[in-house]
C-alpha cells in the first residue's frame, strides 16, 4: 500500500524551494531574449520572477514549521535504520543542474524548451519523492536521513548524528512523509 503524501501544496514548494540553485544559475546565465534591438524579457523581470521562485516557497515551507510548532504536530520516529541520503545530492546535481546549466536561453523556443525540461525535472522529483533536497536546510546544517516504516519511508531532516545508540527522535511533521527535528526547540517537553 502506497503511503497518502498528505500536504501536496507544502510537497510543490518543497519542490520549488530545492529548485534553488536552478534558478539562480538561469539568472546568472541571463535570458537573452530579442525581438529586434529590444529585450523581450528585462533582467528585472528575469530576477523578479527567481526571486519569487525562492523566496515564496521558502516562506511557505517557514510558515509550515511556524504552525507545525504551533499545533504540537509532533511524532516519534523510529531512526534506528535510517540511511544518509548523500547519494539523491548527487543525483540531484548531475541529472539537474549541471545539463540545465549549459543551456543558453536566447529564443523563444530555447526559452519554452528549458520551461518544459524544468516542468519535467519537477515531475521527475514529485513522483521519485525527491522533494526535500533543500539548500536553505543544508546550509544550516541539516542532513537529511531515509527512515523505512510499514507503509514505504518517511524521510527526517535533522542536524543530528543519528548513531546507533539513538532509537528514536521526535520531529514536527512538515507532511506525511516529511519531518523536521528543529534545532533550538526541546522535544523533551512535549
Amino acid at each position: 500500500m502506497k503511503q497518502n503524501e498528505g500536504l501536496p501544496f507544502i510537497k510543490f514548494m518543497m519542490l520549488l524551494s530545492s529548485m534553488t540553485p536552478l534558478f539562480l544559475l538561469v539568472g546568472i546565465r541571463g535570458i537573452q531574449i530579442k525581438d529586434g534591438d529590444n529585450l523581450l524579457i528585462s533582467p528585472k523581470h528575469t530576477w523578479t520572477t527567481i526571486a519569487c521562485l525562492i523566496v515564496i516557497p521558502y516562506l511557505v515551507i517557514k510558515f509550515r514549521i511556524y504552525f507545525s510548532k504551533k499545533a504540537s504536530d509532533i511524532y516519534p520516529l523510529n531512526v534506528q535504520e535510517a540511511t544518509l541520503n548523500k547519494e539523491y545530492l548527487f543525483t540531484y546535481l548531475f541529472t539537474v543542474l549541471l545539463p540545465l546549466y549549459s543551456v543558453s536561453i536566447s529564443s523563444l523556443n530555447e526559452f519554452y524548451a528549458v520551461i518544459c525540461a524544468i516542468a519535467f525535472v519537477i515531475f521527475v522529483l514529485w513522483n521519485m519523492n525527491m522533494h526535500f533536497i533543500n539548500i536553505f536546510f543544508a546550509f544550516g546544517g541539516y542532513r537529511v536521513f531515509t527512515l523505512p516504516n510499514q507503509n514505504g519511508a518517511v524521510l527526517l531532516t535533522t542536524r543530528q548524528n543519528l548513531s546507533n545508540n539513538i532509537q528514536s527522535i521526535k520531529a514536527h511533521r512538515l507532511s506525511n512523509s516529511v519531518f523536521i527535528e528543529l534545532k533550538n526547540y526541546s522535544y523533551d517537553n512535549k
